[in-house]
């Protein structure tokens, strides 16, 4: 590892308040396929990391959203917890740390605009989380989880306002428009890890988008972008 890659994952590890043993899994965390196909020897991609990731994020907010609510509904949690871990919330995550611009992409990734995919984003955030699980165990995953996402818990004091396709049919009807239409305008990935792409349509009118890795997460993403356009009532 070069010093000044090195320097940069050092201070990085500042940001996540963990100091890893093995520092090559931070930098396998931010390594795209695109890079570690055209640069053999060097650090493989981070694509494991990113399936593992996904489940330990996905529990440990689970767990949160259990202890802070341990006998509520189990649909208004789901709802909470999809929204939580959707793309563009862990993408607008990774982009607050910095990884956008640490990844390591491939000349032709980098070329086709992939550092602004934030998609690659999201990847590379649920791969970090896979690499502080294994080089700190749950301790630290669920230390730095716990700490990332408090603010966002805290400030949705009831599950409920996490349901934001609920809150903006309440809202539209309450004006007297229709209720939403939600359109699939774009699918990418492998199918074990489809993204999708979803606009909400109100009287004909793409009001917003949003991205998810379910149907539903999108639905939502697009939904709460769309509330937020609205002017309140």
């Amino acid at each position: 590892m070069k010093p000044e890659r090195e320097a940069r994952l050092r201070a990085l590890e500042d940001r996540l308040g963990h100091r890893f043993a093995d520092l090559s899994l931070l930098d396998r965390a931010l390594t795209h396929a695109s890079r570690a196909n055209e640069n053999l020897g060097g650090p493989p991609d981070n694509e494991p990391l990113e399936f593992l990731g996904d489940s330990v994020v996905g529990f440990i907010i689970a767990d949160l959203l259990h202890r802070r609510d341990p006998d509520g509904d189990e649909g208004t949690k789901s709802k909470a917890r999809a929204h939580l871990v959707s793309a563009s919330s862990l993408a607008r995550r990774a982009a607050e740390l910095g990884l956008p611009e640490m990844l390591l992409l491939g000349r032709g990734e980098e070329k086709t605009g992939g550092r602004q995919k934030a998609a690659l984003w999201a990847n590379a955030y649920e791969a970090l989380i896979a690499a502080l699980y294994l080089d700190g165990g749950i301790e630290a995953a669920h230390r730095f989880v716990r700490d990332e996402f408090k603010a966002e818990l805290l400030a949705g004091s009831e599950l409920g306002a996490f349901d934001h396709k609920s809150r903006l049919q309440e809202r539209l009807q309450a004006r007297g428009d229709p209720v939403p239409e939600y359109v699939v305008v774009g699918e990418e990935g492998p199918s074990h890890r489809r993204r999708f792409r979803i606009q909400c349509v109100i009287r004909g009118e793409a009001l917003s988008e949003g991205e998810g890795f379910s149907k539903k997460q999108a639905q939502q993403e697009a939904a709460r972008k769309a509330l937020e356009k609205l002017s309140p009532d």
